[in-house]
């Protein structure tokens, strides 16, 4: 896997697999987050993050949780189990400042094509797969809200070359216009479904070019972070990049 970040954000190239991803702060720093970790040679997770609150106090947990995130997969790469034991050891940090984090984690097999993905009281990812958007059902209590991670278990679905995965935080589908209108899901999923044959990032950039028309250069008074995963080549193709 090679990850590089450029002045968008970050980006993923594998021989499989692409994703770009980028952070835009309501203000000088915020709590999202976002990361593609690689646990072996065809195996690479995708995650995003919300943690609860604005400021310093928000940046330094979301720091926190990145980097616990990191370990949980060092430890024991199964995803459901990294969410668990993310919330037992990430959870004790923001319980202790009466905060809590959501996160989706999406785990993908570069020899099989196929996705898991666990939720933590995050916004579901979209998936365009073969021209079709559809939202993942995944469901789960967000960290830190109670000692044990409670949620619908891992869901799981394939992709094959040309598909791809959305992820993003609230401050994307609740960014306002004028006359107080919200960007929401609905209008993402069409955007979405309009960026078929795109790669990661001209997704990326399409769904921002949109966001922004609708604000109409709006300032906004939370976060945006979006996530494009797509999938170029075969299945299987996992080999030296």
């Amino acid at each position: 896997m090679r990850e590089a970040i450029t002045g968008n954000g970050k980006v993923l190239k594998t021989c499989w697999l692409e994703g770009s991803g980028c952070n835009l702060p309501a203000g000088q720093v915020g709590g999202d987050f976002f990361e593609f970790i690689s646990s072996d040679d065809r195996t690479v997770f995708a995650a995003i993050g919300d943690v609860m609150g604005k400021g310093f106090t928000a940046a330094r947990l979301m720091e926190t949780i990145r980097q616990m995130l990191q370990e949980c997969i060092r430890i024991n790469p199964d995803p459901l189990d990294v969410v668990r034991r993310l919330n037992k050891v990430g959870g004790y940090e923001l319980r202790k400042f009466g905060a809590f984090a959501t996160l989706c984690l999406l785990c993908f097999d570069g020899r099989t094509g196929h996705v898991t993905c666990v939720n933590a009281g995050h916004h579901p990812p979209i998936v365009l797969s073969n021209g079709m958007v559809k939202v993942a059902q995944s469901r789960g209590v967000a960290l830190g809200l109670l000692e044990d991670y409670l949620g619908s278990g891992a869901e799981e679905f394939s992709l094959a070359a040309g598909d791809a995965v959305v992820l993003y935080t609230d401050g994307l589908v609740e960014a306002s216009g004028p006359g107080k209108r919200r960007y929401g899901q609905e209008r993402l999923k069409e955007v979405i479904g309009l960026q078929y044959g795109a790669d990661a990032d001209t997704m990326k950039q399409n769904i921002l070019a949109d966001l922004e028309t609708f604000t109409c250069g709006f300032s906004q008074k939370d976060d945006v972070t979006l996530v494009v995963i797509k999938v170029t080549g075969k299945v299987g193709e996992t080999g030296g990049d």
